[in-house]
C-alpha cells in the first residue's frame, strides 16, 4: 500500500518533487492512516497537521484532539489546532451541522495555508467516500459533473496557488483498515458513523452490503465508471466552450442568450443547463424555460439568485443582488469653448446645460407616475413607463434603470435624465449654454 500511495502522491504533485503539505487529521482511521503513509513516504514531504475540534461529541471530541496532538509530538510533526461551537455557528448562519462544520474547517485550512506557506492540503477521502457521494448525487439529482465523483486534485478555495489533494481516493476502506491493523496505527472511532439518521451512513451501512452481495467489486466498478464520466465531461466541456460564444454574452452583469442561436443547437436543454449553471434554476424550471423558447415574450422565472426574462429573440438573466439605488453618478462640468460640438461625446455620456440644474444631482430607481420631457419633445411630458415601453425594455430592465433628478426653485424634484438613455429636453445644450455637465456612471 505504501508504494501505491507514493505513486499516487507523485502523480498528484505532477513533477514528483513534493512541497509543504498540510494534513487534515480528525483522529479517525482514514486520516490517521493517511498521516502514517505520509510519514513513511519515500518522497519525504515536508509535513504539518491541522486538527479542528468541533465540540460536537463532548469528551470524545477532546479525546480525538489529544490523540492527534500526541501523534504529532511523537513524530515531531508541527501541529495546528482550531475549535468552534459548531451548533451555535450553524444556528447563526442557517446551516446544517454538516455544512457548518465543512465551512468552518475549510475556511481555517485555507487561512493556514496562506499564512504558513503550504503548497498542498491533503484530506483523507477514500474510494468508499467517493461511491457514497456518487449515490447521493444520483438520489438528489445531478448533472454529468455529479456523476464524476470526488476529484483528487483541485484548487483549494480561498488559498490561491494551493492544491487540495486526496491521495487515498483510490483505496477502499477495507484496505485502509487492513493497513491500520498491520502497521499498528492508532485511531479513534466516531460512534456517530453508525447513526443511520444520516443519509451517508445509511448508504454505507445498509446499501453497500446489498451492493457487495450483487457485485463484490462494486467499489472498483463505480471508480472506473466515474473516471469514464469524467472523461465524457471533459469532452463536453470542450464542445460547450467552443459554442457558448454563439449563444451567450455578458454585459454589465447581465447574461444575454440568443434564442434563435440556441434553437439551432441539438440538445438545447443541455445547452440551457450549461449556460444557466450557477444561476440557481432547478430542473423543473429549466424544462419550463426550454418550453418557453417557443412561447410569447414576457415569461419570467425566478431563482434565489437570478431573474430570467424571455424577450422575443433573447433570454435575459439578471442577478437579483444588483441594486440600482446604489448607482453613483459621475458628474463633471466644463466651460464651453469655441468649436464645442455636443454631438461629439462618448456613447454612455449625457450632456446637459449645467446652469439650468441645481447641483449636486441625485439618482434613484424609477417610480410609478414618473414623467419627463424626452429630448426632442418640445412641449408637454411623457410617462416614463411609456418611454421604457417604446424602447422595448422588459420588466427587469425597467427596474434597473437609473433616474437622474434635480430640484427646482420651489424644491420640487424634476427628472433631468435617464442615465445612459436620454436627457429631458428642458436641460439640453443650446447656443446660449456656457457650462456643460457631463453625466455618466461612476
Amino acid at each position: 500500500m505504501q508504494e501505491r500511495f507514493d505513486s499516487t502522491l507523485a502523480r498528484l504533485w505532477a513533477d514528483g518533487t513534493g512541497g509543504r503539505v498540510l494534513l487534515a487529521v480528525s483522529g479517525g482511521i482514514d486520516s490517521m492512516t493517511m498521516a502514517d503513509l505520509f510519514l513513511h513516504s519515500a518522497l519525504r514531504p515536508s509535513l504539518a497537521v491541522a486538527h479542528f475540534n468541533f465540540h460536537l461529541r463532548g469528551a470524545d471530541s477532546d479525546g480525538d484532539e489529544v490523540l492527534v496532538r500526541d501523534w504529532c509530538e511523537k513524530h515531531r510533526v508541527p501541529f495546528f489546532r482550531q475549535e468552534a461551537d459548531t451548533l451555535v455557528y450553524a444556528r447563526e448562519h442557517g446551516l446544517s451541522i454538516e455544512m457548518a462544520a465543512r465551512q468552518l474547517r475549510y475556511d481555517w485550512f485555507a487561512a493556514l495555508c496562506r499564512e504558513q506557506g503550504f503548497t498542498h492540503l491533503a484530506v483523507a477521502h477514500n474510494l468508499d467516500d467517493n461511491a457514497e457521494t456518487l449515490l447521493l448525487h444520483l438520489l438528489r439529482g445531478t448533472g454529468l459533473r455529479g456523476l464524476c465523483g470526488i476529484r483528487d486534485n483541485v484548487p483549494l478555495p480561498g488559498a490561491e496557488g494551493v492544491r487540495l489533494i486526496r491521495p487515498l481516493l483510490g483505496f477502499s476502506r477495507k484496505e485502509i483498515e487492513a493497513y491500520a491493523v498491520r502497521e499498528g496505527v492508532s485511531f479513534r472511532i466516531d460512534a456517530t458513523n453508525a447513526d443511520v439518521a444520516y443519509a451517508r451512513n445509511r448508504i454505507r451501512n445498509r446499501v453497500f452490503p446489498e451492493l457487495a452481495a450483487i457485485n463484490p467489486s462494486f467499489l472498483q466498478t463505480f471508480g472506473r465508471e466515474m473516471r469514464q464520466f469524467r472523461e465524457a465531461e471533459q469532452l463536453l466541456d470542450a464542445v460547450f466552450e467552443a459554442g457558448r460564444g454563439e449563444i451567450g454574452r455578458v454585459q454589465d452583469g447581465v447574461l444575454y442568450l440568443d434564442i434563435p442561436a440556441l434553437q439551432q443547437k441539438a440538445q438545447r436543454g443541455w445547452w440551457l443547463y450549461k449556460l444557466l449553471e450557477g444561476c440557481g434554476f432547478n430542473a423543473d424550471q429549466l424544462a419550463q424555460i426550454e418550453a418557453a423558447l417557443d412561447a410569447q415574450s414576457g415569461r419570467e422565472f425566478l431563482s434565489l439568485t437570478h431573474r430570467l426574462v424571455k424577450d422575443r429573440r433573447e433570454l435575459r438573466v439578471y442577478p437579483l443582488s444588483q441594486d440600482n439605488l446604489t448607482a453613483r453618478l459621475d458628474v463633471r462640468t466644463f466651460s464651453v469653448t469655441p468649436g464645442f460640438d455636443p454631438k461629439q461625446k462618448p456613447e454612455d455620456v449625457l450632456f446637459i446645460d449645467a446652469d439650468r440644474v441645481w447641483l449636486p444631482l441625485s439618482a434613484r430607481a424609477p417610480q410609478p407616475g414618473d414623467r419627463f420631457r424626452p429630448f426632442g419633445m418640445h412641449s408637454g411630458s411623457k410617462l416614463l413607463s411609456d418611454f421604457f415601453t417604446d424602447l422595448k425594455l422588459d420588466v427587469a430592465q425597467k427596474e434597473r434603470e437609473v433616474v437622474v433628478t434635480t430640484r427646482n426653485e420651489n424644491g420640487d424634484e424634476v427628472i433631468v435624465a435617464i442615465l445612459g438613455r436620454r436627457i429631458d429636453d428642458r436641460f439640453k445644450i443650446t447656443p446660449q449654454t456656457r457650462t456643460v455637465a457631463a453625466i455618466s456612471r461612476n
